[in-house]
């Protein structure tokens, strides 16, 4: 089955091709411009290389957040404007769920985090026994209290992936001390390959996303909402 992904969650982007399990090319740039100016290029580009067209491609997949705002809105809205136009089946795949399928290997239990800055993050704990097998709840807020609940409920070591995992790793390790599993750093960050291998699993099971009705994943309000929603309950002028 081939499947074309694309990751937008964070500043670290990312498209991919595979055939099947075969990886087919995957582009991944962690630079300064946006998805906007990046990801249409990356489309056009990957599938040149690949001498694929949209005819060749027997399904669509996309990360779905949680993850930046703006970012996720490019990746889901092309993502299904590529599947309607090309009649084909949709797939999405939650950031947290991609990230403890990427490093699956590394350990029975997976705490997958994303930085939501401030000190809070995204985050879900999955316990690995071929897919990922969810072991909580989602969680957005602070990286301590998370961490606490994690270790409460996983028992021996536990990898931990995703750019939150990477900047509160001195967190990690205070928390969970020798018990704390770090992948290489490659795998610290999503990879879009990874929502290409997971989505045709889920896509060969059976699962789809209508293209008019998937939504990103954002689990919290914008920043920019909670400031109106903080000055308005203050009484809004």
């Amino acid at each position: 089955m081939r499947i074309l992904a694309i990751d937008t969650a964070a500043a670290t982007g990312s498209v991919a091709l595979i055939d099947g399990e075969e990886l087919i090319g995957e582009y991944l740039l962690n630079i300064r411009a946006t998805h906007s100016e990046r990801l249409l290029p990356a489309l056009i580009r990957i599938l040149q290389d690949g001498g694929w067209t949209g005819s060749d491609i027997e399904g669509v997949a996309a990360a779905t957040g949680p993850g930046s705002f703006t970012g996720l809105r490019i990746g889901v809205a092309t993502a299904k404007a590529l599947a309607y136009t090309w009649q084909k089946p949709l797939i999405g795949v939650t950031v947290l769920e991609g990230l403890a399928f990427q490093v699956g290997f590394a350990a029975q239990w997976v705490c997958t985090m994303v930085d939501a800055r401030h000190g809070e993050v995204y985050g879900r704990l999955y316990k690995m026994s071929g897919l990922p097998e969810p072991a909580g709840d989602y969680w957005a807020g602070p990286v301590e209290e998370f961490l606490k609940q994690v270790l409460d409920a996983a028992a021996g070591p536990i990898c931990f992936c995703g750019d939150g995992a990477a900047v509160y790793w001195d967190r990690v390790l205070e928390a969970a001390g020798d018990r704390a599993v770090r992948p290489a750093s490659n795998s610290m960050q999503l990879r879009a390959s990874s929502i290409a291998l997971l989505g045709r699993q889920k896509l060969l099971a059976g699962e789809s996303h209508d293209p008019l009705t998937l939504a990103p994943m954002y689990l919290r309000l914008s920043e920019a909402e909670r400031r109106l929603k903080a000055r308005c309950s203050e009484g809004c002028r």
